[in-house]
């Protein structure tokens, strides 16, 4: 019975040891997860500290979730109540314009009552299924609020445990860690921590129902395992949570772990959940039965029976040492294994100092570009990479962890990529095992790459020293810095030029009144005073004013140290630490003087250019032609409607409205001058007809000269003028100095230049052309037969018969008398001949006011190229002198043989 007694106490022992390491790898999942997503909490934190401002696509790069698990890390930003319409233009602009704030889903009772400070979840990271928190105001749940005063008084990240998060509402087994943020610098002791140097909260939520089924999916291949959770917050009470179903607990088979979790803690308790996996084997009984049997055979056996104890206490024994060291092994492997939490993205290190061996995970190679099994085993794999100026920091800081000085071990430093540039790596890491005092044994740690930190640090360093040499370098703009008091502490170059007093006159000794004019700071104070309903002046004047927001940016006057008065566009506004304090004012003067009385003389000039432009006729104007293709008139004088019938302002918005009254057919002659003188930069000049709504066709002129603009545009400067009765005018005296006025054919004047043209065209496209003359016959029988007017009645009918018979493009003249002239375009001898011979018949069969026929001589030629007009006409009076000396009535083209 003691040896049934060992063996069942020795196999109890071994399932205890069994149940023990599988609780405790379960349980070191969930410890390292949650650790591992706390730390990325924690650098996120400290980076958002660094930052100005964190961009949404910043917070999306930086944050890294766990792909074991669901959980949501969000930004929550501390937002007073008469700032949140300046939170919602930012939040706009980020969101594009998609952003809306809401109330939080009802998790629990939501607050009442008037909200004076808001915090909007800005930014979230999840991989919760259809969860959406952003714009969720979490300052109507008392519970949060709650916590995050009590983040804000500790500084420090607090837990709230057993809510539902608003990822997921349905279920009670959340967990949300928050960590204050508070702007850089300002959080010394405690009495910075306060709302006006905090600026958000940075919150990690997770479900321990869904932490507990990943677990036991991860280790689907051994017997399944209970996980419970005791939560206890320091803002909450204690709340326990049993994620295990339906299952019989073995009081006998328990195992619990307390993990701290920010300010609260989580006991982790795991039990099995069906025992009969976990029951010993039956050898006490078997041990029963072969010690009764023994008994009953023979108590000779006694002996052996004692032996076959001893080997079972023997192998009991030696059963759980194997166990032992299997337990400690796997519970090693297992502890760096899941520490080092590949999918995070950085690098992990295991150095094992006595045998000076170091692992290195295929994330650290990848980082630095180097394959698996291009790097070795070997501190100097690190060491040699290091950078030489970061080499002896970063051993003063393995020292000093090794001391027991720091907590950790934490450095930044360069690193040599196979490509030979470097990376910044923020180097973590802890001891974890030790020999002894001073004695560090074995070490894990992480390598981060923030080369992208590093460079926004550097491009930060380089902003601040280019406003500074911008403020140094400002002499056109006076910037003057007051203390709280009034007295002024900056005076920069720009103010000095300004005001006429050196920085050494006016800083410490002077307020900004001194450069003021009395009577304007008087007027505002009476205003302030009405607005505010107390007395003030001075200084108060401006302090006031700033804080009410009433003079930003007003005109004032400057009285210099000379004298002079000044008019100047002055911007005030308050100056604040990073913590908030108040730092004084600011002034931003632009020297305005100049400037008015520039714009007073131009309103003078405005003034008197109208005056003059009033009466003159037409219009005067200025014309802009952009590099676009666009047009405006920027200036036109009153005359503009009487030109186009448009008003001035039509002629300011768009230059079409003028350029479309252009006659269609004069447009692109219009446009090609433009063009012209655009390119050449030479004088406008163009005559042109309009077509306008009430007074129709008109002709106008215009003069102008082009100027470049240094943006590529054209200025033309001019007038234009209605000239529509000067080209009447000048059409009839055209018409009466080239056409015959009774036969109302061209005379010999239009001849002469129609001629230079005809040639011109002859030489140029090689095409002849020929002249017909005729004499009517016996003509001066018709005038004194008849009378004068018959006979001019006759001259007009011939006329009429002419230019009927020819083509559109031959042209008709009358010479002199009954004498006429036909010039043929692009025709020779043989068409003309034939013209003339069908203009003889029909002149026969015209009918005439007397019953007589009349009839007519012609001479036909063909003019050479180049050959003088009289040479012409002498050949011409030669063949129509022939025609009427052989009989009248004929047309004659080449000399004939003369008659005997």
């Amino acid at each position: 019975m003691i040896l049934a007694q060992r063996a069942a106490e020795a196999e109890r022992q071994i399932v205890q040891s069994s149940f023990e390491q599988e609780a405790r790898s379960r349980i070191l999942l969930v410890e390292e997860l949650i650790q591992g997503q706390l730390r990325e909490l924690d650098a996120m934190r400290r980076f958002i500290t660094l930052e100005s401002e964190l961009t949404r696509h910043e917070f999306e790069t930086l944050t890294r979730l766990s792909d074991r698990i669901e959980m949501t890390v969000s930004w929550t930003e501390n937002v007073p109540a008469s700032q949140m319409a300046l939170y919602r233009e930012r939040m706009a602009y980020y969101y594009h314009h998609q952003f809306r704030l809401r109330l939080p889903e009802s998790v629990e009772d939501l607050s009442s009552g008037d909200i004076r400070r808001h915090f909007p979840i800005t930014y979230q990271k999840t991989n919760v299924p259809g969860a959406n928190l952003v714009g969720m105001d979490v300052s109507y749940l008392p519970s949060r609020v709650h916590a995050f005063e009590q983040a804000m008084t500790t500084g420090k990240a607090v837990m709230i445990g057993g809510i539902r998060t608003l990822d997921d509402p349905d279920d009670e087994s959340g967990i949300v860690v928050f960590a204050p943020v508070f702007n850089e610098g300002t959080v010394k002791d405690v009495t910075d921590r306060h709302y006006g140097n905090l600026r958000g909260f940075i919150g990690l939520g997770l479900r321990l129902s869904a932490l507990a089924q990943w677990v036991s999916s991860a280790h689907s291949d051994s017997p399944d395992i209970a996980l419970g959770f005791d939560e206890f917050a320091s803002n909450s009470p204690a709340v326990t949570l049993d994620h295990s179903e339906d299952h019989h607990h073995d009081p006998g088979l328990t195992f619990s772990r307390d993990i701290n979790l920010a300010d609260g803690s989580v006991l982790i308790r795991a039990e099995p959940t069906d025992p009969a996996q976990w029951q010993p084997r039956q050898t006490a009984l078997l041990v029963v039965i072969t010690g009764l049997g023994a008994t009953l055979l023979c108590a000779g056996y006694l002996a052996m029976a004692l032996l076959g104890r001893a080997r079972a206490e023997a192998n009991v024994t030696r059963r759980t040492q194997e166990l032992q060291q299997a337990l400690q092994a796997l519970s090693e492997s297992e502890a760096r294994w899941q520490f080092a939490l590949d999918g995070s993205g950085d690098g992990v290190w295991d150095w094992r100092m006595p045998e000076n061996e170091v692992y290195f995970s295929e994330g650290w190679k990848t980082m630095l570009g180097y394959t698996p099994d291009e790097i070795g085993q070997t501190l100097s794999e690190w060491s040699g990479r290091v950078h030489p100026e970061d080499l002896g920091p970063c051993q003063k800081a393995l020292d000093a962890h090794f001391k027991g000085l720091t907590d950790y071990y934490e450095s930044m430093h360069r690193l040599r990529c196979k490509d030979g540039t470097y990376k910044w790596i923020l180097d973590r890491g802890k001891v974890i095992e030790w020999h002894g005092p001073d004695r560090p044994a074995r070490m894990i740690g992480t390598h981060s790459d923030i080369s992208h930190v590093k460079q926004t640090e550097l491009e930060l360093r380089e902003a601040n020293a280019y406003l500074s040499g911008i403020f140094a370098s400002a002499e056109d703009v006076a910037i003057i810095v007051a203390r709280p008091d009034g007295r002024i502490a900056l005076f920069n170059r720009g103010a000095e030029h300004l005001l006429g007093y050196s920085a050494a006159e006016v800083v410490g000794r002077m307020t900004p009144l001194a450069f003021h004019d009395p009577g304007e700071v008087a007027a505002w104070g009476e205003r302030l005073t009405q607005y505010t309903g107390k007395p003030l002046a001075g200084f108060r004047v401006f302090q006031v004013g700033i804080e009410e927001g009433m003079h930003r940016s007003e005109r004032w006057t400057f009285v210099r140290k000379d004298g002079e008065r000044r008019k100047v566009q002055l911007t005030l506004s308050k100056i604040f630490d990073e913590s908030g304090q108040d730092l004084g004012y600011l002034g931003v003067a632009i020297d305005m003087t100049e400037y008015l009385r520039a714009m007073e003389a131009l309103e003078q000039n405005d003034h008197l250019l109208q005056d003059l432009t009033t009466n003159v006729p037409g219009v005067i104007y200025q014309y802009l032609s952009r590099p676009d293709g666009t047009a405006s008139f920027p200036y036109v004088s009153d005359g503009i409607w009487d030109v186009f019938e448009i008003t001035a302002e039509e002629a300011h918005q768009d230059a079409t409205n003028a350029l479309r009254r252009i006659h269609m057919d004069d447009a692109a002659t219009v446009q090609a001058s433009i063009d012209r003188s655009r390119t050449n930069l030479v004088p406008w000049i163009c005559e042109f007809r309009v077509v306008l709504p009430q007074h129709g066709i008109r002709w106008l002129r215009g003069e102008s000269t082009p100027r470049r603009a240094e943006d590529g545009s054209t200025y033309w400067h001019g007038y234009i003028s209605d000239i529509t009765q000067m080209k009447t005018l000048e059409f009839q005296l055209r018409e009466q100095a080239t056409m015959d006025p009774l036969t109302g054919a061209f005379n010999r004047r239009h001849l002469e230049t129609h001629w230079q043209r005809e040639m011109a065209r002859f030489r140029r496209q090689g095409l002849a052309f020929a002249m017909i003359m005729l004499d009517i016959d016996h003509f001066k029988r018709v005038n004194d037969s008849h009378g004068h007017n018959v006979g001019d009645e006759v001259l007009v009918r011939l006329g009429r018969l002419l230019r009927h018979e020819v083509r559109s493009t031959d042209v008709v003249y009358r010479l002199g008398g009954e004498e006429f002239l036909i010039l043929c375009e692009d025709t020779d001898l043989g068409g003309a001949r034939r013209l003339a011979e069908l203009l003889r018949d029909q002149l026969r069969q015209h009918p005439m006011p007397f019953p007589d026929r009349v009839t007519a001589s012609f001479g036909v030629v063909e003019v050479e190229l180049d050959e003088p007009m009289p040479e012409a006409f002498k050949r011409l009076d030669e063949l129509l002198y022939l025609a009427k000396a052989n009989g009248r009535d004929q047309v004659v083209s080449a000399p004939l043989e003369p008659v005997l």
